[in-house]
């Protein structure tokens, strides 16, 4: 599905998406337009080369997924009017299945001094809060310039990472209580899936850092040194993600130690009393085994009240044994 604002030269507005327009506003010079393709066909990709020009290598990177985040510069070839461009490759949060598996959503983006396109195979809601922004009022996004628009869909985007990372750690919070109170093998399969997770966020995170900081350092000459600014906020953000995904990392290895020292304790404890009750056994284990030998004269346990004495004998012994083992905090 596509989505265009076209502001023309002249003054005009056009929200239509037909090849005739999309050419018109490219052939003018002096028009700014936004172009969002949702989740696009075979036909609606060829606008990329039939209307744009653009490279053939962006092309592929667009229509292939799960591209690596990253900032190509094609200012040595430049569009159908030989204007440089940049293409970009941005991950968004998907915030409908985070909670079940951390995966992320791909944005491409072409952007130059008077154009912005972006493609995106499953809806992102980033572009959704621009989307409806600038269908009430195209001069909002549009009048600012294509350099302001770009970042309010990047700070949208960056921003949702931040649900995440608060259930994140409520999550390793929960996963720590767990690992000391009830380390069952559950516990170590849930720390084995955040230690996946986390990693797989680090890989999309922090190259979206050095796309950014690429940005802010002017590498892109039709930014706005006062636009930079912006972009300068939406970097602290991704350094603070990236250092929130770090943090996490190491917490998910002392989870994991955490839970390795419960399930040792547990096992010394259960060592420690299977010890304690072969220990109280063994005096009578002694005597029962010694006084079962098969011998021909044994005066004491050949009357009744011998019999009752060894008894006594033992139970008195095995009091001492629990009241010795009781003061040296053993049990």
């Amino acid at each position: 599905m596509l989505s265009a604002f076209i502001l023309f030269g002249d003054g005009r507005l056009s929200t239509a998406t037909d090849t005739d327009t999309l050419r018109s506003a490219i052939n003018d010079p002096k028009a700014i337009f936004w172009l969002d393709m949702s989740q696009p066909t075979d036909d609606e990709y060829a606008l990329l080369d039939d209307v744009f020009g653009f490279h053939p290598l962006a092309i592929e990177d667009t229509i292939e997924y799960q591209q690596r985040p990253k900032i190509e510069s094609y200012n040595h070839t430049g569009d159908v009017h030989r204007e440089g461009y940049f293409y970009m490759v941005i991950h968004g949060p998907d915030l409908e299945t985070f909670k079940e598996h951390l995966q992320t959503k791909e944005l491409d983006i072409f952007v130059s001094a008077r154009y912005l396109v972006t493609s995106h195979e499953k809806a992102m809601k980033s572009c959704q809060a621009t989307l409806q922004r600038a269908q009430a009022d195209p001069h909002v996004v549009l009048d600012a310039g294509i350099d302001m628009l770009l970042y309010g869909l990047l700070d949208r985007l960056i921003d949702f990472y931040q649900p995440i990372l608060d259930w994140l750690q409520d999550e390793l919070d929960a996963i720590e209580d767990d690992a000391v109170g009830h380390p069952t093998h559950a516990v170590l399969t849930r720390i084995a899936v955040k230690k996946r997770d986390l990693l797989n966020l680090r890989r999309i995170v922090g190259p979206q850092r050095e796309v950014m900081a690429q940005i802010t350092r002017g590498e892109i000459p039709f930014i706005r040194e006062t636009t930079r600014i912006y972009f300068r906020d939406v970097l602290d953000h991704l350094n603070r993600a990236v250092e929130s995904i770090e943090l996490y990392r190491d917490l998910v290895t002392g989870a994991r130690d955490i839970y390795m020292s419960s399930v040792s304790n547990n096992l010394n404890q259960i060592m420690k009393t299977l010890t304690l009750i072969s220990v109280v056994a063994l005096p009578v284990t002694v005597v029962t085994s010694f006084f079962g030998m098969n011998f021909e004269a044994m005066p004491i346990i050949h009357s009744a009240a011998g019999f009752w004495w060894t008894m006594l004998g033992l139970a008195v012994l095995e009091i001492i044994l629990i009241y010795w083992f009781a003061r040296k905090h053993w049990m």
